[in-house]
Order: structure tokens, then C-alpha cells, then sequence
């Protein structure tokens, strides 16, 4: 008889909050990790607040310019006092840009960043912002959790990318204003 594989440990279910000033150093635990996982060691002290005159991850010293405004949003995961993930989306108008994404590499296949685009999904939903548009490896996994979600693939906008086949990333959408119907 054929042996069936074990799904992977399952965690406990994470909690998904709102960024808040106060999980400023779980943000940046979160980026150290991110970039030791991309090879890229961190020799300095983490931030212990923003610097909007930093070069560096400018987006996240100006979360509440970037991802705070408008109908944006930023959430943390959490399992226990741990941070284990992130997610972000700006306001362009029309949609949410998901434009950062991350799930500590111990703890991804375990459903944690399908919970976080949820959350970002809901979030849409309640505010009525229409659709969520995000970049993509085309073989990446995130490209399969989001097409799971309803996500599907679009043309760049005009001017943002060329769109030929051997692009890196590909654009993708998600119509929320047709999950509500």
C-alpha cells in the first residue's frame, strides 16, 4: 500500500494586525530576516524609528506616506509574540498595489500568507477599493497563491513595463468589487 506524505506542521492560527508604531522592531525583524535569507547580512543596529533621509527601504521609513495613506494598509503576522510575516499595499486611486510580501521561510506552506492577502482582500472589501494589482515571478510560488486567491494576469500599465515574455515578473489583479457581488 502506498505511503501518503504528512501535510506539513501545521501552525496554530496567526493573528493578522494592523501595522502599528509599536511593532516598529517586528517590522524590521521581519526585513533582517527577508535579506539573511537573500544573502544579505545586516551589519548595523536595527532602526529604532524612521529616517526618511535613508537611502535604504525607503518605503518602510515612510510607511505612513507609502503604505499608511489613503485606503493602503499595512498588517503584521504574528504566531505568539513572533513576527512571521507582512504584507503591504499602497493606494494608486483605482486599486491597492501589493507591493510588499514576505513569510518567515520556517513557517511558509503553512497558510500564513494566504491569510495575510485575506486580510489584505477584507480590507479592500470593507473600504471599497475595487481591485488589487501586484507584481510577480511568472514561476514563482506566489504566483500560484494568487491565482488560487482569484488573482489574474494583466497588462503592465502603460509605461511601467514592456511586457515581453522574458520580463522577470509579470502583473497580476484581483477584481474585489466582483467578490462582493
Amino acid at each position: 500500500m502506498p505511503t501518503i506524505p504528512a501535510p506539513p506542521n501545521p501552525s496554530p492560527p496567526c493573528q493578522i494586525q494592523p501595522f502599528a508604531w509599536r511593532d516598529w522592531l517586528a517590522l524590521w525583524q521581519l526585513r533582517r530576516q527577508q535579506l539573511a535569507e537573500d544573502g544579505i547580512l545586516m551589519d548595523s543596529p536595527l532602526p529604532t524609528e524612521p529616517d526618511p533621509s535613508s537611502p535604504y527601504e525607503q518605503d518602510y521609513h515612510r510607511i505612513d506616506q507609502v503604505y499608511l495613506a489613503g485606503r493602503g494598509g499595512f498588517w503584521i503576522a504574528w504566531l505568539d509574540a513572533l513576527p512571521v510575516g507582512h504584507i503591504g499595499a499602497e493606494d494608486r486611486g483605482q486599486y491597492l498595489e501589493l507591493r510588499r510580501m514576505y513569510v518567515r521561510q520556517g513557517y511558509r506552506r503553512r497558510g500564513i500568507g494566504r491569510q495575510l492577502v485575506q486580510a489584505l482582500i477584507d480590507h479592500c472589501s470593507a473600504e471599497g477599493v475595487p481591485a488589487v494589482e501586484l507584481w510577480t515571478a511568472p514561476d514563482g510560488p506566489g504566483r500560484l497563491l494568487y491565482e488560487t486567491l482569484g488573482f489574474f494576469r494583466i497588462a503592465a500599465p502603460h509605461g511601467e513595463r514592456d511586457g515581453e515574455e522574458d520580463d522577470p515578473e509579470m502583473r497580476m489583479r484581483l477584481d474585489v468589487a466582483e467578490l462582493r457581488q
